[in-house]
């Protein structure tokens, strides 16, 4: 799997894509406030394979692949629940995740951890990994 961000000087946010190892886009989160001129561009420059990239290139934007390999010991000391969670499950299910995977679980924790509500106590890690809070 390879993850790619595109961003612009002409909105906030970044949109990104995901290709398979085959190199055909398996998936395309937009995370970005684009206008509806934007939004039309962008449906019909997109890469259905990793090679069509360059076709959404503008001296406005920039592609930028994403490389990041998470360890499960960084995900365990962030996610920070050793006295109540099973290291080993957490690792079990950590390993069959996709690295791309991997990255987004471990990037969502600070997001997931500031929307808990004020008394209600955080998921267990192995809990928080099958649940795929950061697919949502």
């Amino acid at each position: 799997m390879k993850t790619f961000q595109l961003t612009s000087i002409a909105w906030t946010g970044y949109i990104e894509f995901v290709f398979n190892e085959q190199g055909l886009l398996m998936k395309m989160d937009n995370h970005a406030e684009l206008s509806e001129s934007q939004q039309i561009y962008l449906l019909k420059h997109m890469p259905r394979e990793i090679i069509e990239l360059d076709g959404l290139k503008t001296p406005n934007t920039k592609i930028t692949e994403i490389r990041q390999e998470v360890t499960f010991q960084m995900f365990w000391d962030l996610y920070d629940d050793k006295t109540t969670s099973s290291r080993s499950k957490t690792e079990k299910k950590w390993n069959k995740l996709t690295p791309a995977d991997q990255a987004r679980a471990y990037n969502y924790i600070a997001r997931y951890f500031s929307q808990i509500p004020s008394g209600t106590r955080k998921k267990y890690a192995e809990t928080y990994l099958n649940a795929e809070l950061w697919a949502n």
